[in-house]
């Protein structure tokens, strides 16, 4: 049982980055975004303005989401899909 809970647990990070992309999907959609005026000469607020995020990973209207897309991305969807991936090969070579 606890070897079956310990393949799963890419799940919880694919989950987790799928439950904040809708999230923030409803932010936006009902225009309920965080006061963020605070931020725009700090550092991430220059960091949400570069090209990169404006042009290249503009998921959302608000920058601020689109740096936290690709922040979560890289914490959350990189490690679940790489978990994803041993598993898999994992149950070939059981199998075999």
């Amino acid at each position: 049982m606890a070897d079956k809970q310990k393949n799963r647990g890419f799940l919880s990070f694919i989950g987790s980055f799928f439950l904040l992309q809708l999230i923030f999907i409803i932010f936006e959609g009902t225009a309920w975004i965080p006061n963020m005026r605070y931020i725009d000469g700090k550092l991430f607020g220059r960091i949400a303005e570069t090209a990169i995020f404006s042009e290249w990973f503009n998921f959302y209207e608000t920058p601020h989401f689109n740096v936290f897309t690709v922040f979560f991305g890289i914490v959350l969807l990189v490690p679940g899909i790489i978990g994803a991936i041993k598993d898999i090969f994992s149950r070939k070579s059981v199998s075999n």
